[in-house]
């Protein structure tokens, strides 16, 4: 016996989700007059579900006046893939890393165009990086939430300047659009992004987690105090965080 659907404009909104869903995320989106045959609507009726839909975030329009799935659910798929029974393997892969590298390691991910961590692992070293450090919000102030920006979906990118705004004085002093995409492609085409802060005695270095169809998932980030952050231990640092990106895509996408 079918069910009775309580509200049926809700039922609308979310079968246009599993529409868009089908195309993929940020890829090949519909026409509003497609997307009204499949709801069984009026024009009209599509475009004010399309519309407030736009407006909340969760579908977005290309300037192909094409409809496609928008940031919000690009936020709600990093969350699931980041949760549940996956949540533990992931944070195996994170805490083998610690141990691995003898250093701090965070796993951050973007939500609302805000960095949020979502596990932290500590080293066995005496003399470490707190990975508390990694709970402040600022986006463009640390390692992990640059490669979070720089790997981002242009929309995605946007969300991020609105909810952070321009880095100023937190990162070189970047007070323009122009610059900041600029930096940021440096640090795409560089696959990472690393520091040392001599005066605050830490090097950071995060590199990102990618799922499928290209979107950023999370950024990994490791943290060491300064005086061990030469270049063979750097380079191993590199390497067993590649490998650790590697097994989390693996069991991510």
């Amino acid at each position: 016996m079918k069910k009775t659907v309580p509200i049926q404009s809700i039922k609308r909104a979310l079968d246009l989700l599993d529409l868009l869903a089908e195309r993929g995320l940020g890829k090949e989106g519909l026409k509003l007059q497609a997307i009204a045959e499949h709801l069984d609507v009026a024009a009209p009726t599509a475009h004010n579900i399309l519309r407030t839909m736009s407006v909340c975030g969760y579908i977005e329009q290309d300037r192909g006046h094409r409809y496609r799935l928008g940031p919000k659910c690009r936020d709600t798929a990093r969350s699931a893939v980041l949760s549940g029974s996956l949540l533990n393997r992931v944070s195996g892969i994170i805490h083998a890393l610690a141990e691995e590298t003898g250093e701090s390691v965070v796993l951050v991910t973007l939500i609302n165009g805000r960095r949020r961590v979502v596990l932290r692992a500590t080293s066995y070293q005496l003399l470490r990086v707190d990975p508390a450090v990694e709970k402040t919000n600022a986006m463009f102030e640390l390692v992990t939430g640059r490669v979070l920006a720089a790997f981002a979906a242009p929309e995605e990118l946007e969300d991020i300047i609105r909810a952070n705004g321009l880095p100023g004085k937190l990162w070189k002093g970047i007070n323009d659009r122009e610059t900041l995409i600029k930096e940021l492609e440096f640090i795409s085409e560089r696959g990472m992004d690393e520091e040392c802060l001599t005066e605050k005695g830490v090097a950071s270095l995060s590199v990102p987690v990618i799922g499928k169809g290209g979107q950023i998932l999370a950024a990994i980030g490791i943290h060491l105090p300064s005086f061990r952050a030469d270049k063979e231990h750097m380079a191993d640092i590199r390497t067993a965080a590649q490998k650790a990106v590697v097994r989390l895509e693996s069991i991510l996408k």
